[in-house]
């Protein structure tokens, strides 16, 4: 076993050294057919203020990557770690801007994905509820959450909810459909969802605005924003509350959230922010329609600081240092209802509270050759307590049903290579080491090749990647499994894309293929084990079309098979075929008009009453808004959702809500 282990490392580092060393060796040849070096773009015009003139923004501390070419407004980070231009990270993403936030009118972070190809966003039926997203066919724990690069804490079932995930203060979302736990570790197996927050840097004018939205279901919305500069200091602070009342009893929602971030720039060469965020939601849980709950109860806390430090130590150097730390707090509170038993409160308190370190270094050995590495750190600590047990007579308060912690540190190498125009290769590596199970090697190899003269894109990937097991699966009384390892995955992916008629019609197809190993499937005894293998294959294709300069156009199909092998039954909730359109047309300057909608086709689900493996419904959502700017620091709109009143069921037994009208108003100075 020793001469094994001794192997592995070997192999290893040969991997680290063949992925670092590779580039150098080619240099020369490559250096002597490079255009100069040029500077990046302007930040995305979509956040550009209105109505004010930028000053000169102070000099930055960015990470990004030596360009070859002029980037484009748009730039992604979640990729590489790095702003760089969409196309050159041999990635598929998706880039939801500012502006795309605006024209659609959406209102939610999981409402503004459902557009993006690849993504079945699950909501558990109406706003409050659990809401998941499932990554080409992947489970909703192997898609990782980041707000601004900062990992997000997983709940007990290793997943994300993005139920109360609000967009006030939100510049951008980034989507990653890739694989990419080579940078950014586990539970990145489907890829990266990242949330950019809006800064005040380079403000000449401080931006605020006040806005209020009312309608269908006692829905009630209240926004305050604000963000600029004062010298060296920049700010950019939001604060919304949202209330509603739905269809069926116990099924009301009130969301309270507040986001700011505050930046200072210590010198020319060294930045300085912390980022802030507190969340306060109370939801009914309603359960299903054949059995209601008319008195459950869920709340849910959420803050959390992450102070960062970005500095340029030399022309080719560049780190930066940030550390988070977020604290989440659930009640669940219910009542035990029987003939034959008395009505007694049941409150389960959950505590989760996780710290996260992450050091990224950025080095510019060559103008087309930069290589990323770093080093992060993470530490889990759950607690949960249940105040009062029904089944015990006298009542037990207070005990704790659940304590653990995890800790992580992983170390990460990547090569970005540029070795003539328009060809980027990319290679990353990472070792990660766990303090409760086995640890984990993943890597990712990147290619993507723009054409010069027909502006063709072709790019193509191949990734391991890895999920930790998750905190309930490893640690919950009664259904957990200590000796997990971590599922592990072989993913690839390739895909093409044609500009045609100048830009204005862009279609574009890639094809995706992951096999997951260790697959954490439950026994006859409902104890976790690494017994199964899965499958999830299929093709995207997107096309955008710009036929005016007046109207955008974005329709994308998606064909997903997700297969569980070892049982050959097809994975929840994952629609074999869906369609997704948005349309905005702008016929005056002031009037925007939108539209968008799903069909949802093919999908599997879990009987609400006999619990049987069956065929759900289909389902279309239809929604369209309309926006007018009645004066420079005044807007109006009007949108309505679910217009053809479908009576559907994202997940069995939990109707979504039926059609609905909103109006809102926006006063900005």
């Amino acid at each position: 076993m020793q001469l094994i282990s001794t192997l592995n490392h070997r192999k290893r580092r040969r991997l680290l050294s063949l992925l670092v060393l590779a580039p150098l060796a080619l240099y020369p040849l490559s250096a002597q057919v490079l255009a100069p070096e040029q500077k990046p773009a302007a930040k995305n015009k979509a956040t550009a203020p209105s109505g004010a003139k930028a000053k000169p923004a102070p000099a930055t501390t960015s990470t990004t990557p030596a360009p070859l070419t002029q980037l484009p407004t748009i730039v992604v980070t979640a990729a590489t770690r790095n702003a760089q231009a969409p196309d050159t990270t041999a990635t598929s993403n998706t880039v939801i801007t500012h502006q795309d936030l605006e024209d659609n009118q959406y209102i939610s972070v999981a409402q503004a994905l459902e557009s993006v190809p690849g993504l079945a966003v699950v909501p558990t039926g109406v706003p409050g509820q659990q809401t998941s997203i499932f990554t080409r066919g992947t489970d909703s724990n192997q898609t990782l959450f980041t707000i601004d690069g900062r990992h997000q804490p997983m709940g007990l079932s290793g997943a994300y909810d993005f139920t109360n995930l609000t967009l006030d203060n939100i510049d951008q979302i980034e989507v990653v459909r890739t694989p990419s736990s080579s940078l950014q570790g586990g539970s990145a197996t489907g890829g990266v969802i990242n949330l950019v927050t809006l800064t005040g840097r380079g403000l000449a004018t401080p931006e605020s605005s006040i806005s209020f939205e009312g309608g269908s279901f006692g829905t009630y919305r209240e926004i305050v924003q604000s963000r600029g500069s004062e010298g060296k200091f920049d700010y950019a602070v939001s604060g919304s509350n949202e209330d509603a009342d739905m269809n069926r009893p116990n099924e009301n929602y009130r969301n309270t959230v507040y986001r700011g971030n505050f930046g200072y720039q210590v010198t020319p060469d060294i930045y300085v922010d912390v980022h802030t965020g507190y969340s306060l939601a109370n939801a009914g849980s309603p359960n299903t329609i054949e059995e209601p709950d008319p008195v459950a109860r869920l709340q849910t806390e959420d803050w959390f600081i992450s102070p960062e430090v970005t500095a340029k130590v030399t022309d080719f150097y560049t780190t930066k240092l940030f550390y988070n730390h977020d604290q989440q707090r659930q009640v669940d509170h219910d009542l035990y209802t029987s003939a034959d038993f008395f009505i007694d409160p049941l409150s389960t308190r959950l505590q989760i509270n996780t710290d996260s370190l992450d050091w990224q270094n950025n080095f510019e050995l060559a103008r087309n050759w930069q290589v990323t590495a770093g080093i992060q750190t993470d530490n889990t600590s759950v607690y949960q307590f249940t105040d009062v047990d029904d089944f015990d007579f006298p009542p037990v308060v207070g005990q704790r049903t659940a304590q653990n912690s995890l800790f992580n540190i992983g170390g990460y190498v990547q090569s970005q290579w540029q070795p003539i125009k328009g060809l980027n290769l990319i290679s990353s590596v990472r070792e990660d080491q766990y303090s409760d199970y086995s640890g984990a090697l993943s890597w990712r190899q990147g290619v993507s090749y723009r054409v010069a003269q027909t502006q063709t894109l072709v790019h193509a990937s191949g990734a391991s990647s890895y999920t930790p097991p998750s905190q309930q699966d490893l640690y919950y009384p009664g259904s957990s499994n200590p000796n997990l390892k971590p599922e592990t995955s072989l993913g690839w992916e390739v895909g093409v894309e044609q500009p045609l008629a100048d830009g204005k019609v862009t279609p574009s197809a890639t094809y995706f293929h992951n096999d997951i190993t260790n697959y954490i499937q439950f026994d006859q005894n409902f104890i976790p084990q690494n017994v199964g293998h899965a499958t999830t294959e299929g093709v995207e294709i997107d096309l955008k079309a710009k036929p005016l300069d007046q109207l955008t156009l974005d329709l994308n199909y998606t064909y997903l098979t997700a297969n569980n092998d070892d049982t050959n039954v097809r994975l929840l909730r994952r629609p074999r075929n869906s369609v997704n359109f948005t349309a905005v047309w702008t016929p005056i300057e002031p009037l925007t008009f939108s539209a968008g909608g799903s069909w949802v086709v093919g999908r599997e689900d879990v009987d609400a009453v006999t619990f049987a493996q069956v065929n759900a419904p289909d389902y279309f959502v239809l929604r369209a808004s309309a926006t007018y700017r009645i004066c420079k620091n005044v807007t109006v709109w009007v949108r309505g959702e679910n217009l053809t009143d479908d009576h559907y069921q994202p997940v069995l037994g939990y109707p979504a809500l039926g059609l609905g009208g909103y109006g809102g108003v926006k006063v900005s100075f």
